[in-house]
């Protein structure tokens, strides 16, 4: 009779070391998978959020790439007769501040002023250019200090003459890099060596990544510039919304545990009845 009893208590204490395994197993499975979906969905929205950028600020560009074969024909003019069109072409294109015509150096024609006569390098260093050039700066007419974004495209040889195009790239960047709390906190444009950060304007170097953070960036197939976005890794964001998984695994863990216990009261059955 000892030996029997000895063996039941035996049984029991397997049963529920058994129990109690599959209730861990359980739980640490399903922590496990939610933190690497989180982890996947964060990353995911990185992306996504990074890819919308570069798409809207395609759509904006290509206009203007489009656009040029009605412009360039206009240098051939004098501004009295390209100002109407030069204002027709800036309005049919909602995106952009201003159309600037220019010969020889020269900024002599612009769709908001008129006529003019300004050596383009005096309000644009890097202008004029042998080839064409996406430039990131800040307006010295308009509204100045102001981001803009420069297209440029040259009509001669020696890049003299050519076309200026300023994009009204503050107000797109209000819209398109937004930061997305809590995955992203930081985004930007990047244009050659200069940096449009969200709230800060144009900047030379972008700003230095903090502790657990990642930087994602994505470049541009047709157009030379890139995207980047900052915010906390994945992984960490993942881990720290463990804890709002934890009820629903501990939950499923006990039920798993529950069941386990008795599929083996069967066995415990069939023995007792042997």
């Amino acid at each position: 009779m000892q030996t029997a009893q000895r063996i039941i208590n035996h049984y029991r204490r397997n049963r529920f070391i058994v129990c109690t395994i599959c209730a861990l197993v359980t739980l640490i499975l399903t922590l496990s998978i939610r933190f690497i979906s989180e982890r996947n969905l964060n990353h995911h929205r990185t992306v996504a959020f990074a890819n919308h950028a570069v798409d809207a600020l395609d759509n904006v560009l290509h206009p203007l790439l489009v656009g040029r074969n009605i412009l360039l024909p206009l240098l051939e003019l004098p501004c009295a007769t390209a100002h109407l069109p030069l204002r027709k072409q800036a309005a049919r294109l909602q995106t952009i501040r201003s159309i600037g015509l220019v010969k020889e150096g020269i900024l002599y024609c612009s769709s908001i002023f008129g006529a003019r006569n300004t050596p383009i390098r005096q309000l644009q260093p890097d202008l004029p250019a042998v080839g064409d050039l996406l430039l990131l700066s800040t307006d010295q007419s308009l509204l100045k200090g102001s981001p803009i974004l420069i297209q440029w495209y040259p009509a001669s040889a020696d890049g003299q003459d050519g076309v200026m195009e300023i994009v009204n790239i503050d107000l797109l960047t209000t819209m398109l890099l937004e930061p997305q709390q809590p995955q992203i906190t930081s985004a930007s444009l990047t244009v050659g060596k200069r940096h449009l950060l969200y709230g800060r304007g144009v900047v030379d170097t972008l700003p230095e990544l903090k502790k657990d953070e990642e930087r994602y960036q994505l470049s541009s197939r047709h157009f030379p510039f890139t995207i980047s976005v900052s915010g906390p890794s994945a992984g960490v964001l993942a881990f720290k919304h463990l804890p709002t998984q934890l009820p629903l695994a501990v939950l499923l863990s006990l039920l798993i545990g529950y069941i386990a216990w008795l599929a083996t009261a069967s066995r415990m059955s069939f023995f007792l009845g042997n």
